[in-house]
């Protein structure tokens, strides 16, 4: 089953905290251990044959009508984000009555939506207005990928050992809906969880209205079985800032901080990256500050505040929104709060730590302040460069959902430390990268790579924009350097096959590179078809591009452990020695870790890691 893989005892642990938090398949929990998870047997989810009467990319998009809003309630077995999930459906569902009892119905499936997109199917109200009947086989999403539809069908979830099966039931052609005054109940056959089946698993069987692929019949992941829609008024959302006022002066700093997650993928910590974006609308005294929360930096909103020249302190008002679901009626909001651990026993008592928070509702305002070419998060409280779990230990900027609270990240930075550093917008010469090692696979099959360090900073010592940066590498196998090409067909899906570059850019995707992670794969030295690349010396080269003009920073280069570094320059009279740290600086002497560059009179270069 190629789309849908999941660890059905693994989610047997997981939900065991409370249905309510599970059902948010992509939401974080309120606590969580902080320890290795066991590995788990994967199961497959699997399917019967089936038929299905399929209307193939039968979307419907903005039914006209009259809109009516539903809370609805009932049962759900749901996989989403590779996880199982059983427990009370929630959310409101939109309908739409159209002309000659045409009714539309948004996210029928409950969860649906989450994975699917927001999508309507079509019923039939009969001529009393008490029975809407929704034809099977109807698309609620379509892949280009997979160049098939998931369609709705009725089907009995079942459990056999650890595996969780969806057994669609064909015979099921119409489902009916019972209309009673405000109140829409599903009608059919319906089977709810039994706790006296006598299985470990019983929660997640239950039999209702389902979802499958037309390509090989394998479940679209969600059931739901006694739906019942109540009529309540629609939702207000808040607003999401997207835009900024024209004539905003924009400064652009690059991430400095620690980040403490909480996801359905597990708990866990890192240093960030990426841009702080900070806007100020001079005509009306306000500030606004994009992606303030690095763990959504993919929302790219906006949240709005006030600055004080005088003291250089942005105040942002708690409680804004960074999105925001309409159809499930919850979003990310940003806080302020605590994040702390403690020792506790799992349901096989064993001990290990688990991650705690709380939200620090008496703090409505969030400061940041501008000193120079920095800016602070004020208030923070923790070290990230604690060991574990010292270091889950902090207070900062927190994001979490405003329906059960639930925390998503929080953000902080050492007391007195930046949280990011204004970037060079303007052409400048960047610092020398610093090539690191390399690793060779040798005559085994696989690949063989060499590390680099990218610099963040320019020659004069100014942070770098990475998005402008970019790389070409060169190899020398004793006549001169030359640049190397990358090509579609061996080294980035980015390229049509025939496609050949000799310059790497940040954003672009590869199988061989990895501009992000600072790192580059070469394919294996004597793999046949491939030139043997690692027998010659390697270098790289960095280039910083703002408004067309491209600076570049010397090749630095790295050899070899079988390429005899002094054979390749006996005889070469050396022109200059010059030392770099690993940040690409260059230092009177060594310190520490550093580069020692050589450069010949006849102009090629060594380069050799030295330790002091």
């Amino acid at each position: 089953m190629k789309k849908l893989s999941v660890l059905l005892v693994a989610m047997a642990v997981a939900v065991s905290a409370s249905a309510g938090v599970n059902l948010k398949a992509n939401r974080a929990i309120k606590s969580n251990k902080i320890m290795p998870k066991t590995e788990m047997t994967k199961s497959t989810v699997k399917v019967n044959d089936l038929k299905a009467n399929t209307q193939l990319r039968a979307t419907i998009a903005d039914p006209e009508g009259e809109a009516k809003t539903y809370l609805r309630a009932g049962g759900s077995v749901y996989v989403s984000g590779g996880y199982i999930t059983y427990g009370e459906q929630s959310k409101r569902i939109d309908m739409v009555y159209g002309e000659n009892g045409k009714v539309y119905m948004k996210n029928l499936l409950f969860g649906s939506g989450d994975r699917f997109g927001d999508n309507w199917v079509e019923g039939q109200l009969n001529e009393d207005g008490t029975i809407i009947t929704v034809e099977m086989g109807q698309s609620i999403y379509w892949s280009d990928e997979y160049q098939a539809d998931v369609v709705l069908c009725w089907g009995s979830t079942i459990v056999e050992g650890t595996t969780l099966s969806m057994i669609p039931d064909d015979r099921v052609t119409e489902v009916e809906f019972a209309v009673d005054g405000e109140t829409i109940t599903m009608l059919g056959d319906m089977a709810a969880p039994d706790p006296e089946s006598g299985h470990e698993y019983y929660q997640y069987e239950a039999t209702g209205l389902t979802c499958i692929w037309t390509d090989d019949d394998s479940w679209g992941g969600h059931l739901d079985y006694n739906s019942v829609f109540t009529e309540t008024e629609a939702p207000v959302a808040p607003t999401i800032i997207t835009e900024i006022p024209e004539g905003c002066v924009v400064n652009t700093y690059y991430r400095n901080s620690a980040c403490i997650y909480n996801s359905i993928f597990g708990i866990g910590e890192q240093a960030t990256d990426g841009k702080l974006i900070v806007a100020f609308d001079e005509a009306n005294g306000e500030v606004y500050i994009q992606n303030p929360a690095w763990w959504h930096d993919s929302y790219n909103s906006w949240v709005k505040g006030t600055y004080d020249a005088e003291t250089g302190i942005i105040t942002i008002p708690a409680g804004q929104y960074l999105t925001y679901s309409e159809a499930y009626e919850y979003g990310i909001v940003l806080g302020w709060g605590s994040t702390y651990t403690y020792i506790d026993t799992d349901e096989n008592g064993e001990e290990g730590y688990y991650l705690g928070y709380e939200i620090d509702e008496r703090t409505t305002e969030i400061q940041f302040m501008i000193d120079g070419d920095k800016i602070y998060l004020l208030g923070c409280e923790g070290d990230m460069n604690a060991e574990f779990p010292e270091s889950y230990n902090a207070t900062g900027l927190m994001t979490y959902y405003n329906d059960d609270l639930s925390m998503t990240a929080l953000e902080f930075t050492n007391p007195g430390e930046a949280i990011g550093q204004m970037v060079n917008l303007v052409p400048a010469v960047p610092a020398n990268p610093s090539a690191d090692e390399w690793y060779d696979c040798g005559d085994e099959t696989g690949f063989s790579r060499f590390y680099f360090t990218m610099p963040t900073t320019d020659v004069d010592g100014n942070m770098l924009d990475p998005e402008y940066l970019s790389y070409s590498v060169f190899v020398d196998n004793g006549n001169g350097p030359e640049i190397f090409h990358f090509t579609g067909a061996d080294y980035t899906y980015d390229l049509a096959a025939e496609d050949d570059i000799t310059e790497v850019t940040y954003d672009l995707y590869s199988n061989a590179v990895d501009f992000k992670n600072y790192f580059v794969y070469m394919y294996r030295t004597n793999a046949e078809g491939y030139e043997p690349l690692f027998t010659k010396n390697i270098g790289i080269q960095v280039y910083y591009t703002v408004e067309g003009e491209k600076n570049a920073s010397d090749i630095v280069w790295l050899y070899d452990n079988n390429v005899n570094v002094d054979e390749l320059n006996a005889g070469k009279t050396v022109a200059n020695v010059r030392y770099f740290n690993v940040a690409g600086q260059e230092m009177a002497q060594p310190e520490g870790i550093a580069i020692k560059v050589i450069t010949y009179t006849d102009g090629s270069k060594s380069a050799v890691k030295v330790v002091k």
